[in-house]
């Protein structure tokens, strides 16, 4: 009988024991960072009545019998889950999302805790509300050259982030440029297409590249070439009133844009390079316009019968020369660059073409009266027409006539003509747009895109006292892969050179840079030396002396400084600049000099990083909160105000930053709430009474026994 009395009680100390952890939970219930409990039980000693027995012989195994003496606690564990957040804004509040416990001090021992509502006290230390404890972590320090670093390999201590803190001014030594170059600017290379005047394609290409003597004003090198034919330009080979036409498959120029691209002036050049005064462009064709050796019209030389002695005149020989077959009519081919007009004596001439395997077609004339040939005589000779020397004439010649003489001229037998059959072709634009127009089919044309080969992209120095600069980095497109580049201030006075061997020359900043086929960086030290680019030379920053006379923004200001720094040196990293045809999206992306500044505010990253906001715009760390993870965090010792010690069972701490080493992130401006779940809880607490009660009712059942027990004296 005893023993089932003591077996409840037994019971019901176990289950109000539960009952106190379960009304410990509910009461925690809104504490931050809270931890909920669990009571587990296990059976106690039993006493044994019988032992048992193994089987023997025929006799089967016999269990042991025992009778239990009641039930303890196994165990009171803390349930260390994840609780849900609660969004607060205060910048000081902070929550773990993981595994990790903050870490206080009251400079005697350490403790932990998963309450993030911290605040900063007198002295700008964050501290725990209810106890004054200290976080701990790393507090940022100041190095010689002014930045500040957070060393967590340095010991932990207390964070401190007191108002009014200064960044103090820096020089600017170097700055940084990312990102892309367009491809794709400048004036485009086009094609367009011609016919000769037997029906066969001319394509002509024009192509563009950057006048390196000219880069302050937007003037391009242009070069015309005929593609995959036998054609040829008709040039002159320099302008001397004697040059001779050159025939050539390429012809070259100059034109010069307005900042919109419009064309202001276009200059073709002669073979020799000298400006002509002609823009049309010109082939050798057959039935083109019939020019001496020089281009210009051909003179002929006549007289004027019966006068003794007779005048000279001079008239022009004009027309195309028409060859076709005699039977046929059919327009025939001959080489306009080789055509001879010869008067060998006064009444007979002989025209001389050769055909396309370069054999000569003679035409020959002799009139049957032997008196000199006229110009009358002449014209209508060459407007019915002639056929070729032959037995069998295969040629048919029209198309020629002497202008500016009267037809009853006699032609001078001192006449021994070298001849060219020129066609314009092609008219250049001399305003407006890049347009190429077909002079013989103006609806065929061709016009170049333009995109402005030039962008600028700024950035801020300072000097050693802080004074800002507004620096502008002007690049200019000069040919396919290569970009010029200068560095000047904003009112444009340009600043001064840093060689690559790190000498300040008080030349301009500027220099070339180079691409390769993939639009990678290739080169940055090339420079333009008279109108070529040179592979070296290059600037590798630049610098300039606000103290100096002619090197401040003003050099009108007297005096002369506006600032009691010295010179300003500053290196040029081009090293992340791409070049592919997109558009420009160049960018200083650092430079590492700044004005003073006071402390604005704070923020806390996920890393735990306190992030101060400084009233010159720039950013630094302040400091870095630390945490402390445990291989059994279950096993750390509850000293009160939502607090932890280390127990023997807990193992050391392992403090460090959050992210790393199994310890979680950091949620700032939220707070971690309490994991007890009440319906949990509200169940545990059923179970823990309806325990109870049916403990106590095996104690006065018991209790019911021992009495009848007792009533059997009576």
């Amino acid at each position: 009988m005893l023993r089932s009395m003591y077996s409840g009680i037994t019971g019901l100390r176990n289950f109000q024991d539960q009952l106190d952890v379960v009304a410990n939970n509910i009461a925690n219930v809104n504490t931050i960072g809270f931890k909920g409990s669990r009571t587990t039980f296990q059976s106690t000693l039993f006493q044994t009545l019988a032992a048992g027995n193994a089987p023997q012989d025929l006799l089967g195994g016999i269990n042991p019998m025992q009778i239990g003496l009641g039930s303890k606690i196994a165990s009171i564990d803390k349930l260390m889950t994840q609780g849900s957040p609660m969004s607060t804004g205060k910048t000081t509040d902070m929550m773990i999302q993981g595994e990790g416990f903050f870490i206080l001090s009251d400079g005697v021992g350490q403790y932990y805790t998963r309450a993030g509502n911290f605040t900063r006290d007198y002295n700008g230390f964050f501290v725990d509300p209810a106890s004054g404890m200290k976080l701990q972590g790393w507090t940022a320090r100041l190095t010689p050259d002014g930045q500040r670093i957070v060393d967590t390999n340095d010991p932990i201590g207390d964070i401190q982030i007191s108002s009014g803190q200064v960044m103090p001014a820096k020089q600017t030594s170097f700055v940084k440029l990312a990102h892309n170059l367009n491809a794709g600017v400048g004036i485009q290379d086009t094609t367009i297409v011609i016919k000769s005047t037997l029906g066969e394609n001319i394509p002509v290409r024009f192509s563009f590249e950057r006048d390196l003597n000219n880069l302050n004003q937007n003037v391009y090198l242009w070069e015309a070439k005929i593609l995959d034919t036998n054609y040829n330009f008709s040039n002159l080979a320099n302008n001397t009133s004697t040059a001779a036409l050159t025939p050539t498959q390429t012809i070259n120029g100059k034109v010069e844009l307005d900042d919109y691209g419009k064309v202001i002036n276009w200059v073709n050049y002669d073979e020799a390079g000298n400006p002509l005064s002609d823009t049309r462009i010109s082939i050798f064709d057959v039935n083109g316009n019939i020019v001496g050796e020089s281009g210009q019209p051909a003179t002929i030389i006549t007289t004027t019968p019966p006068t003794t002695p007779p005048p000279t005149n001079t008239g022009t020989l004009s027309g195309s020369i028409k060859l076709v077959d005699a039977t046929t009519n059919e327009l025939l081919y001959y080489n306009p660059e080789d055509i001879q007009l010869s008067f060998t004596s006064g009444n007979s001439f002989t025209i001389t073409l050769k055909d396309s395997q370069g054999q000569p077609i003679t035409f020959n004339y002799t009139n049957t009266n032997t008196n000199n040939v006229t110009v009358g005589e002449f014209n209508q000779l060459l407007s019915e027409g002639i056929v070729d020397d032959t037995t069998s004439p295969n040629y048919k010649l029209t198309g020629l006539s002497i202008k500016g003489v009267d037809d009853s001229d006699t032609i001078n037998t001192a006449n021994n003509i070298n001849l060219r059959s020129v066609r314009d072709v092609i008219q250049p634009p001399v305003a407006g747009e890049i347009k190429f127009v077909d002079m013989n089919n103006p609806t065929n044309f061709a016009t170049a895109e333009y995109i402005s080969p030039k962008t600028t992209t700024s950035t801020v120095v300072y000097d050693s006292l802080g004074n800002s600069y507004n620096v502008y980095l002007n690049f200019t497109k000069i040919n396919e892969n290569t970009w010029f580049w200068e560095a000047k201030l904003d009112d444009g006075t340009p600043l001064y050179k840093i060689t690559t061997d790190e000498q300040l020359v008080n030349d301009p900043a500027n220099g070339v840079i180079a691409f390769d086929s993939n639009g990678n960086l290739a080169a940055t030290n090339w420079s333009i030396v008279n109108g070529n680019i040179v592979q070296s030379g290059g600037t590798a920053g630049f610098w300039f002396d606000p103290a100096e006379q002619g090197a401040a923004l003003n050099p009108d200001v007297n005096p002369p400084s506006i600032a009691a720094a010295g010179p300003v040196m500053v290196s040029v990293n081009f090293q992340e600049l791409t070049q592919f045809a997109a558009p420009h999206s160049i960018a200083v992306t650092e430079q590492d000099g700044n004005a003073q500044g006071t402390l604005d505010s704070f923020a806390i990253n996920t890393n735990g990083e306190i992030i101060g906001i400084f009233s010159n715009g720039l950013t630094a760390p302040l400091g870095q909160v630390a945490l402390a993870t445990f291989n059994n965090p279950e096993g750390l010792l509850e000293v009160g105000n939502s607090m932890y010690a280390m127990s023997s069972n807990s193992g050391l701490p392992q403090i460090g930053v959050s992210g790393v080493g199994g310890r979680g992130s950091i949620i700032p401006g939220a707070l971690e709430m309490s994991n007890v779940d009440l319906a949990e809880e509200f169940t545990n607490m059923i179970i823990a009474q309806r325990g109870f009660q049916a403990n106590s009712r095996s104690i006065t059942t018991a209790d019911q026994i021992l009495n009848e027990l007792v009533n059997i004296k009576r």
